[in-house]
């Protein structure tokens, strides 16, 4: 059986450099220095935060085509001005109707990655077209069809790819030739690509146009729709018409956290956001925010709430009801921190196992470890305009690239994403994480996810708004930057430049980046127990905008090639 690793790219750590700001009065952070600035371009012509969100969500199908989709899903967190509060889209995956457990096991018995990660049966109903459709009809200035209408003709025209896309494309490029319109696009050359070669994708304006003419209903309901169900038929897949017709986004109810006079929101379960409120919770405390963020007891006590709060996923991730479940609602309860906190020993790590059964001693579960990998194929960007909108997104393909199969003539590659649901309980999938009950694969069901962007308040005003791909990595990425910034007043650039860490429980290991912790701090870091390891890859990818005064800051990552864009 094919395993994980023939979907992974082997990118090394990229040499530590400067993260890249803008500064004006309207600022974007994408990954892509052409859609930031595409962004900035529809806030000149009189656009907001709304109707650049649309133009740079689709423009990244363009410009980020490994995660930038329109055949995806996520999660968008946004404040119209003056509103008292955020609010929520979940636009994520969702399984189709059809969709049976048997269809992706082996002739062994046992889940097939070559099944739930690639091609046909691995592709969920898309959620991100119906999401920006209604995100900028409800709040946008400008027109939908305009703003695609541009989009075709960039289509058209091509983008440079970048050394980073080359090395993605030239990695998986078997994989994407497996399709036989991946391979138009992505195979054309005949040869490896390189930084600087031209990517046009005429299929992709022409579906763009479509879109311009028809809104939203082509993709669900017309010529779009019927060209997914019949290609996705032809080859094994699930998704027929119906699917597209009954798919919905979901207006969800943000959580949040309090630290030092500033909210901090996010996503939701089956979202990411709740593991990381229960992070910030747990540390949220005088005795926490006095340790020297730089120093071995940081960095401790932020591993063991990280596996604290991994513990606890195990019980309530995924799309399931929660009135009723218990440990959901105590990680917003005081005195469950204040239970998880006291647990945690200043001189030694408390293995997973121990944790597990301190934190919940009724369950028995048989665990099994897989190794951690990072999920890059997220990508996030944030953007906050003049007027005080404000918004934050993640969405993805899953895996690179998705699918890998793009729609006949359409120029679009589909999400993998049904390799996001459980379809083991206490089993890892490829990003390591362990499988658990609420994630179990059924009909009409979104994945889990660990996908959590974040808008931060202060009053009724954003004073950031930020995130990050990672897959299990992004809680606790994203629980790093909010503690030096809020609570220890780190400058964001400064914040997001140091080197990270990462644990999620299973496998018992602290993760880092190579270089980004002093050899006297591993040191100590070994000396309370932890088995370290440095991560292959760099650990998530920041695209923050930050207010400050009459400014508006945008911050992109240096570990991928994010640029940040500003009026």
């Amino acid at each position: 059986m094919v395993g994980y690793d023939d979907f992974r790219v082997h990118l090394d750590n990229r040499p530590v450099q400067s993260v890249k700001i803008a500064k004006g009065r309207g600022a974007i952070a994408t990954v892509s220095q052409q859609a930031s600035e595409l962004g900035i371009k529809v806030l000149k012509d009189g656009g907001n935060a709304f109707d650049a969100a649309f133009a740079v969500a689709f423009a990244l199908t363009i410009y980020h085509p490994q995660a930038g989709n329109i055949g995806g899903g996520g999660y968008v967190i946004y404040k119209e001005k003056g509103a008292k509060t955020p609010s929520c889209i979940n636009y994520r995956e969702k399984s189709p109707a059809a969709v049976k457990r048997e269809g992706f096991l082996d002739e062994k018995g046992n889940v097939d990655p070559e099944l739930t990660a690639l091609g046909p049966k691995s592709v969920c109903i898309p959620g991100t077209v119906k999401a920006f459709f209604t995100l900028q009809k409800a709040h946008g200035a400008l027109t939908a069809r305009d703003i695609l209408t541009h989009l075709a003709r960039l289509s058209h025209e091509g983008c440079r790819i970048t050394r980073y896309q080359a090395e993605c494309i030239n990695r998986l490029n078997e994989k994407l030739c497996r399709s036989p319109e991946s391979k138009k696009i992505y195979g054309q050359k005949g040869r490896a690509f390189s930084a600087g070669d031209l990517l046009p994708n005429p299929d992709l304006g022409e579906t763009f146009l479509m879109l311009a003419r028809e809104g939203e209903r082509a993709f669900y309901e017309g010529k779009i729709a019927e060209g997914i169900e019949d290609d996705l038929s032809r080859n094994g897949g699930y998704i027929t018409t119906r699917d597209l017709k009954n798919y919905s986004i979901k207006m969800v109810e943000p959580v949040s956290a309090f630290i030092d006079g500033t909210s901090v929101w996010s996503v939701p379960p089956e979202g990411g956001g709740a593991f990381l409120i229960e992070i910030l919770n747990i540390l949220n405390r005088e005795q926490f925010h006095k340790i020297d963020p730089l120093s071995p007891d940081f960095y401790h006590y932020l591993a063991q709430a990280f596996k604290m709060a991994s513990v606890d996923r195990l019980f309530y991730l995924g799309d399931v009801p929660l009135e009723g479940n218990r440990v959901y609602h105590s990680l917003f309860k005081r005195e469950w921190a204040d239970t998880l906190f006291s647990l945690i020993d200043r001189e030694s790590d408390i293995k997973t196992e121990k944790i597990l059964s301190l934190m919940h001693p009724e369950e028995g579960d048989v665990i099994e470890s897989g190794e951690q990998r990072q999920g890059s194929e997220t990508t996030h960007f944030s953007i906050i305009d003049g007027e005080g909108n404000a918004l934050s997104n993640s969405y993805t393909l899953n895996l690179r690239y998705g699918a890998k199969w793009s729609v006949k003539d359409m120029g679009f590659l589909l999400n993998g994403s049904m390799d996001a649901f459980s379809f083991s309980p206490g089993r890892p999938n490829y990003f390591g994480v362990i499988g658990n009950r609420p994630n179990l694969l059924a009909p009409n069901k979104r994945p889990a996810s660990n996908m959590a962007p974040v808008l931060v308040t202060k009053g009724k005003e954003v004073v950031a708004a930020l995130g990050t791909p990672g897959g299990p990595a992004i809680p606790t990425s994203l629980a790093q930057a909010l503690f030096l910034i809020l609570s220890h007043k780190m400058e964001p650039q400064a914040a997001l430049q140091l080197g990270r860490i990462h644990h999620q429980g299973w496998p018992d290991v602290f993760y880092k980046e190579e270089g980004s912790l002093l050899e006297n701090t591993i040191l100590l870091l070994v000396k309370k127990g932890y088995t370290i390891q440095n991560r292959s890859e760099p650990i998530g990818d920041f695209h923050a905008v930050f207010t400050s005064g009459s400014e508006i800051l945008a911050v992109s990552d240096y570990r991928r090639e994010g640029s940040p864009s500003a009026l």
